[in-house]
């Protein structure tokens, strides 16, 4: 399967939901491919041990040769340009977006979802960054996509300490000594398989 995660809007939470979607696909042979153009996976990946392989997209060849993948995870380019929005959509079984339940970041996920329209994409929004505090926002967002017929996931990935340890430390947020941290891991445990059900 190959899965991409992937905005015009920046800031969204974008590697920490690669990194997580990986690690839920690593018991088969994953790839994440890190196209961003700071390297956020890839910098993830060196400051501790993943269990999944991480390359940037210049040794994406190299490593698919020299091995056979069931699933290739895409960390996407940071404010991605129109174009290469919608050839990555529609080269992948599945765009993940995610967007953060406020104001200033629906404007980001309305054009991005204005740039997808008329493309054949299979693509769905991930509510990301959800705050304990705030959970009318990430609701009334859910209400919203849903009146315009949009595809979002049920499992909202919250906000969390423990997923800033993780980046810390490079590994995924189970590998974490945080009160939070099983929480943070069963979210995307709910998303992976919600992936899989819709593959």
């Amino acid at each position: 399967m190959i899965i991409s995660v992937g905005s015009v809007k920046g800031g969204v939470g974008k590697t920490n939901t690669a990194i997580h979607i990986a690690a839920y696909f690593q018991l088969q042979p994953t790839l994440l491919v890190d196209s961003d153009r700071i390297r956020a996976s890839l910098l993830w990946s060196k400051r501790g041990q993943l269990m999944f392989d991480v390359v940037d997209e210049i040794q994406q060849a190299k490593a698919m040769r020299a091995k056979r993948y069931e699933h290739i995870v895409f960390d996407t380019e940071g404010s991605i340009t129109d174009t290469g929005l919608r050839e990555l959509s529609t080269g992948s079984d599945l765009l993940v977006i995610p967007a953060i339940p406020e104001a200033s970041a629906t404007d980001g996920l309305i054009y991005t979802l204005q740039q997808l329209d008329g493309t054949k994409a299979k693509y769905k929004i991930l509510l990301n960054r959800v705050k304990h505090n705030r959970v009318k926002e990430a609701t009334e967002l859910r209400a919203a996509l849903n009146e315009m017929e949009v595809p979002v996931f049920q499992t909202e990935i919250p906000d969390l300490a423990a997923f800033d340890k993780a980046s810390a430390q490079g590994v995924a947020v189970y590998d974490v000594q945080d009160p939070r941290a099983s929480r943070a891991w069963q979210s995307f445990l709910d998303l992976g398989k919600e992936i899989e059900a819709d593959a």
